[in-house]
């Protein structure tokens, strides 16, 4: 019997996956007993050889596209054989003993169905990772820039010194039983963002949600996104649209399609601006105009296909 199935899509960052796998065996406590699975999608930079050699103990399964998140996290959870299943995002390192505290505490607490730890960034500041629940309001606050005067997703950084139950988690490091998928549906395929969100709203009415400060994680967060910020911002937005048409009112659902439009014009006017001082602002500026073009076929065509 397997008690913990470790799950790492990668996708093109070989040097922050290999030091992942490695803080896994480095911090692995000898009472417990794991698997490591990685799905590649579809790597050019030579991941899947370097995980072959280094590690051949992983389990990989090579994709020969990008499946996306979900969809390859469901393909290691259906192979899986741990009771337990630890989704970790390649860009993450595990710290001392985090591993056994999220088994412990999801072991002796029978009332939480999720947990997941601190999530630290690379300088060991902390990393929000626990929110409230998403709303279209939080879309509009965001557009308009009003996170100073107004705030109802994220907690204060205090709160996140604690241990606590929260209503959605990053994820990044996403810690449940496997028979949490015999009451509600795997990760949602149509997403390409959002999935971890849409998984916690789901969750929350089947047990608690939990935030466990006292196991750590570094998470070296956004190193895939540095890739493609064509395909990054888009998915971002349009998974949005697709989570709250998805548990949203219609009307709610409208505003927000009206809102993300604004997003976009906005974002793509001011880097349009922006691009002769700095080459990020001329790759944000193509990627909105990118992100245009992706919402217009969504709203106008309903095309789905937002990878």
């Amino acid at each position: 019997m397997t008690d913990i199935s470790i799950i790492i899509v990668n996708y093109n960052v070989k040097d922050l996956l290999l030091q992942c796998i490695k803080s896994i065996y480095s911090n692995r406590n000898e009472t417990l007993t794991i698997e490591t699975i990685v799905i590649d999608n579809d790597s050019k930079d030579d991941s899947v050889n370097a995980v072959l050699q280094e590690f051949p103990q992983v389990i990989l399964i090579e994709n020969k596209f990008n499946a996306g998140f979900s969809s390859a996290n469901n393909q290691g959870i259906n192979i899986a054989k741990g009771e337990f299943i630890f989704l970790l995002n390649p860009d993450t390192e595990i710290i001392g003993d985090a591993l056994f505290q999220l088994f412990n505490y999801i072991n002796n607490n029978k009332l939480c169905i999720l947990v997941a730890p601190q999530l630290l960034n690379s300088d060991k500041s902390i990393q929000p990772s626990a929110w409230k629940n998403h709303s279209v309001i939080d879309l509009i606050i965001e557009t308009f820039y009003l996170h100073t005067f107004f705030d109802f997703i994220n907690y204060p950084i205090s709160k996140l010194e604690t241990t606590f139950e929260t209503k959605t988690l990053s994820g990044a490091a996403l810690f449940f039983r496997k028979n949490i998928f015999d009451t509600i549906e795997m990760l949602d395929e149509n997403l390409f963002w959002m999935e971890d969100i849409d998984l916690c709203f789901r969750a929350q009415q089947q047990g608690a949600i939990m935030y466990l400060n006292t196991a750590q994680i570094i998470h070296h967060s956004g190193q895939s996104q540095k890739k493609n910020y064509n395909i990054a911002i888009s998915n971002q937005l349009l998974s949005k649209l697709k989570y709250y048409k998805k548990h949203a009112t219609i009307i709610s659902s409208i505003v927000a399609n009206i809102t993300c439009f604004i997003f976009i014009i906005t974002r793509l006017f001011i880097f349009s601006i922006l691009m002769p001082i700095k080459e990020i602002y001329k790759l944000k500026a193509k990627a909105y105009f990118y992100s245009l073009n992706r919402f217009c076929k969504y709203i106008f065509f309903n095309n789905n296909n937002i990878r």
